[in-house]
């Protein structure tokens, strides 16, 4: 039964900036267009994406603040959508579609403070450090 429950659907342009939000605040504005680099070119070559800014940032284990063991999660879905920062982060998933601060097939990041074992890999190659956070494109 769904008798009393409201469901409100979330623009696609609202999740790139919480994404950005959530990976990202904090962090150089460079780094925040960058986020938002990797989630359009994810969603271009449908690299762990069905195309679209929900199915890129909602895909299973791609960002952590979607896990439901995540702490920030909470936060991230109830953040003030007129708090500066997240007027940032908009300003930042905007100027991401248009952005050259990483090259093509830039897909992948992490924090500087672990290693994942994808990033060792022959299929990928670091780009650059931009903040706290490594880029690395897919061969």
């Amino acid at each position: 039964r769904t008798e009393g429950w409201q469901v409100r659907v979330i623009p696609d342009e609202i999740w790139g900036p919480l994404n950005i939000w959530a990976e990202s605040r904090g962090e150089p504005f460079e780094g925040q267009v960058a986020v938002g680099f990797v989630v359009r070119e994810r969603m271009r070559l449908r690299y762990f994406s069905d195309g679209t800014v929900l199915g890129t940032v909602w895909r299973p284990s791609q960002f952590s603040w979607t896990l439901a063991s995540d702490k920030q999660r909470e936060k991230v879905l109830s953040i003030d959508m007129d708090d500066a920062s997240h007027a940032t982060a908009r300003r930042a998933w905007d100027l991401s579609g248009a952005s050259d601060v990483l090259p093509p097939k830039t897909v992948l990041y992490h924090a500087a403070s672990v290693n994942p074992r994808w990033a060792s890999s022959n299929d990928v190659k670091f780009v650059k450090q931009i903040g706290h956070h490594l880029f690395y494109q897919v061969k």
